[in-house]
């Protein structure tokens, strides 16, 4: 069962902790992606808490973590996290998954800590800095919300953003809709930031030496599938699955497929058949 009310702390930094399962294969983290929390990866962690630990983290001034209350870069949230991660599993490494914001950090992660990481799931992301066009935009929402809070015209852009737009309809877009409308400026002040003013990883790719899975939903607006193609053929051995009909957030708009394609890489014994809505792009 997913644990309620965890914490963990590390260097005055304090991260939403949510350990489930007791399997014996390596601990899966999987980190979340900005302006959402860990409940996006409850689908996964049903679906491993058989065969493995996992251990679904809130990033600050999200879900369970109370928010910095200054600015920080993703490298230091890394470090602090890996001190998290140690005091709970020891050096035992672990599979990092990590979603949009999420992915980021698990680059980072296998760049500053590679003793902790057996390998990397990156789903719906990017190493670069972010793009002019697209953080301009962002960080006058982050002033928006300072100034007025999360209105929920704002909220429904989020959402536009996040999922395809047959999906924005379903019970989950709705649910993480009226989600987006509780945030407030001082929760995602530091961490918006924190990603919109990232450093260009792109030239450290080659680094990466453990097996990488890409996951990519074929509609995603934010990151362009061409993006996506371009980063995975730097890393050595990496794999790439594009999912159709599916945009930005994949665990939550094709929970069962998704899984299934971690099942498969991980080497699970509960491996599902690959479902037909997976594509493997070289």
């Amino acid at each position: 069962m997913r644990t309620a009310g965890s914490t963990a702390e590390a260097g005055g930094w304090v991260f939403g902790w949510h350990r489930r399962g007791t399997g014996d294969g390596d601990p899966v983290v999987l980190l979340h992606g900005l302006l959402t929390d860990s409940r996006v990866w409850e689908p996964v962690t049903a679906g491993l808490a058989a065969t493995r630990t996992t251990l679904a983290v809130d990033a600050p001034g999200h879900g369970l973590a109370p928010p910095r209350t200054s600015p920080y870069t993703l490298e230091e949230e890394v470090d602090r996290l890996a001190d998290a991660y140690r005091g709970a599993m020891g050096e035992r490494p672990a599979v990092w998954v990590g979603h949009s914001m999420g992915g980021m950090k698990c680059w980072r992660m296998a760049l500053r800590h590679p003793a902790l990481v057996s390998a990397l799931v990156l789903v719906d992301t990017r190493p670069d800095e972010e793009p002019e066009n697209t953080r301009r935009p962002f960080e006058a929402m982050v002033e928006a919300v300072l100034a007025d809070g999360m209105s929920p015209d704002l909220a429904s852009m989020v959402a536009r953003l996040n999922f395809r737009r047959d999906f924005l309809t379903s019970d989950t877009a709705r649910f993480w809709t009226e989600h987006f409308t509780t945030l407030t400026g001082d929760r995602i002040e530091h961490a918006c930031h924190s990603v919109y003013q990232r450093g260009d990883i792109t030239g450290r790719l080659s680094e990466v030496n453990v097996p990488v899975l890409v996951v990519h939903g074929a509609d995603d607006v934010p990151i362009r599938l061409p993006v996506v193609r371009e980063y995975t053929a730097r890393m050595p051995g990496a794999r790439l699955v594009v999912l159709p009909a599916t945009g930005h957030t994949p665990p939550l708009e094709r929970p069962a497929e998704f899984l299934g394609v971690i099942r498969e890489f991980l080497g699970d014994p509960l491996v599902s058949p690959r479902p037909p809505a997976a594509q493997e792009t070289p």
